[in-house]
């Protein structure tokens, strides 16, 4: 049976010894950069080796996030020796189930090379879909877990100064004013599956009239998160 288990010191070397089929490098790092990855980001970094019974057979990594309820597919592999044999798709079904029975996330991600059709075929047969976006070179595909998600919050940083930017433009706001907050480390992102949907700054809250049905459980976050909040105020 497929499933996942921990990287330990009983797995490692096998799991940094797995190997791609001939040309598919290109597609993905080594096993051994990823760990060291997950080493240096282990706030959200999750590696995981993907067995079939007692035999390690591949590899992959999440990109957990549960203070906006997403969860990405970081990295996947399967060995060379076990590949063409429908392992792939078991051990995607595996972490699709892991990721639910977490019950702490409304969205799954990942992203793929163009050419790599195989791979985009397997996602696609699982019920991931293509989003129009694109990562870098890579084609973006999603996966929602629930029909209701909840709402995320979270401390922007500074590489979210674009994202933010273009809301408050959307959204007709003060962009300027946000500009020094966000420097100050003074924002918060309020997201449903990972889109941004309004804002905090310690004071004052804005959610995007479209999403209003939102705010008082954007609220509710916010005092979850023991962040000082005015009721008083509604807008930025």
């Amino acid at each position: 049976m497929v499933h996942l288990e921990k990287i330990t010191e009983k797995n490692f070397y096998k799991v940094i010894n797995m190997k791609l089929a001939q040309g598919q490098e290109k597609f993905v790092a080594s096993n051994i950069m990823s760990l060291a990855q997950a080493y240096l980001y282990y706030d959200f970094a999750r590696p995981f080796v993907i067995m079939n019974d007692d035999k390690e057979i591949g590899f992959i990594m999440l990109d957990w996030d549960e203070e906006e309820r997403t969860v990405g597919i970081w990295r996947f592999m399967i060995d060379k020796d076990y590949q063409k044999k429908g392992f792939g798709k078991e051990a995607m079904k595996a972490m699709i189930k892991y990721i639910k029975d977490t019950d702490k996330f409304d969205l799954i991600h990942l992203s793929y090379v163009p050419t790599n059709s195989v791979v985009r075929n397997l996602y696609y047969s699982l019920g991931f879909r293509e989003t129009g976006e694109v990562d870098g070179d890579e084609i973006v595909m999603i996966y929602p877990t629930t029909d209701n998600p909840k709402v995320g919050i979270k401390k922007a940083e500074e590489n979210d100064l674009e994202e933010i930017m273009e809301f408050l433009e959307s959204e007709l706001l003060n962009v300027e004013t946000y500009r020094e907050k966000l420097k100050n480390n003074k924002v918060y992102k309020i997201t449903i599956m990972g889109n941004l949907i309004g804002l905090f700054d310690g004071i004052n809250l804005y959610i995007s009239p479209d999403n209003i049905k939102y705010y008082n459980e954007a609220i509710k976050k916010i005092k979850e998160k023991r962040i000082e909040f005015n009721e008083n105020n509604s807008d930025i």
